[in-house]
């Protein structure tokens, strides 16, 4: 995206030729035509790259359709054969985006004077495209998967071998007591970690698996799991749970992003803190959400960090707390959820999470 700003806007700082060739737009340029029919009749690889829409997937279109409210403009330029230039302009619905910038509309005529075609020249391009983040983030998460489903895979394998082993030794030796009570507590903590390595593959690969959850009782087994660990760092752990009703979501996604903000919460008070933990409910967009606060008492997040967490980016990706949270984000998003988080420097910063009670089309 950045080397097509940067050609659009040298392209914006060239002196337009007086005379142009119907029909013929710069390869280099953010430009397209359209005719006296207000159809799109070409469009360059950089509009491509701009829009993320091939050029036989364009051409052919109302110029409406791509450019609402340059259809009027363009109709100016045929009726009085002039150019027009318009500063700073902004296309909300252009592809999704909110990108803004100068555009000028060429005239190009035939002998006779008649306009012909109209060229529509973008300049000065800037603001970034959504749909372009998206696309890379997408293009992250499916390296992030195919790494998980290898690393997953190679646990797995030794672990197959270790049960193989333990299976003999309790076959050979299966009369020592001692050995017969430690092969089987490696045995049950072997069938655990296959367990978790068969959801874990599932999460990699996009896959729900709804049940029902009391989100309440997945709550107090993370703060028994984290108990030993929030002792040593001299963390309180402070809870305040109200009743809620069940939810339907998947088990494992849940589990493992609500333990990820708690954790992250731990990292933030290296020398101690408390974390507040609440649940209650809240009434938003006409539906019922289960609302979950996490709260520590760390030392806040810068505000130049703030802005840029949960996004799969620069400092996230060397970030394990910014890394965990674009991961956390993305299993409440899959389940029509929020997360939003606040933070103030020297006193702490809260993670909020609305999970929908009933999820569309279960």
């Amino acid at each position: 995206m950045k080397n097509l700003l940067k050609t659009c806007k040298s392209a914006g700082a060239e002196r337009e030729p007086k005379s142009a060739t119907p029909g013929k737009t710069a390869k280099d340029k953010c430009s397209f035509t359209v005719d006296n029919a207000f159809n799109v009749t070409s469009w360059g690889p950089p509009m491509e790259k701009l829009s993320h829409k091939k050029d036989e997937a364009v051409i052919g279109q109302k110029i409406d359709k791509i450019f609402p409210f340059l259809h009027d403009e363009a109709a100016l330029v045929f009726s009085l054969g002039k150019r027009r230039r318009l500063k700073n302009y902004q296309n909300g619905c252009f592809m999704g985006t909110s990108l803004r910038g100068d555009i000028q509309l060429i005239p190009h005529k035939e002998r006779n004077g008649k306009v012909k075609e109209v060229s529509v020249q973008l300049h000065n391009i800037t603001g970034q495209c959504p749909l372009d983040k998206k696309m890379s983030d997408s293009e992250k998460m499916i390296a992030i998967g195919k790494i998980a489903s290898s690393l997953a895979h190679g646990v797995r394998n030794p672990l197959n071998a270790i049960k193989g082993a333990v299976v003999y030794l309790r076959e050979k030796y299966g009369h020592e007591a001692t050995l017969l009570e430690f092969s089987t507590i490696i045995n049950e903590e072997i069938d655990k970690l296959d367990s978790f390595i068969s959801n874990f593959l599932s999460a990699s690969r996009g896959e729900l698996r709804f049940s029902t959850l009391n989100i309440n009782g997945i709550l107090k087994s993370i703060l028994a799991m984290v108990k030993p660990r929030a002792d040593m760092q001299k963390i309180k752990l402070l809870h305040r749970f109200a009743v809620l009703p069940l939810i339907t979501a998947d088990a494992f996604q849940i589990e493992q992003a609500l333990f990820n903000m708690v954790t992250n919460a731990m990292e933030a008070m290296p020398d101690g803190g408390a974390i507040n933990i609440k649940t209650s409910m809240r009434w938003e967009s006409n539906d019922d959400f289960i609302f979950i606060e996490i709260s520590d008492t760390g030392k806040g997040i810068p505000e130049g960090t703030l802005n840029r967490l949960g996004e799969l980016s620069g400092d996230s990706e060397k970030n394990d707390r910014g890394f965990g949270i674009f991961l956390s984000r993305e299993v409440i998003k899959s389940h029509n959820g929020k997360l939003l988080w606040e933070s103030v420097r020297e006193r702490g910063t809260t993670f909020k999470i609305f999970l929908p009670v009933k999820q569309s089309g279960k």
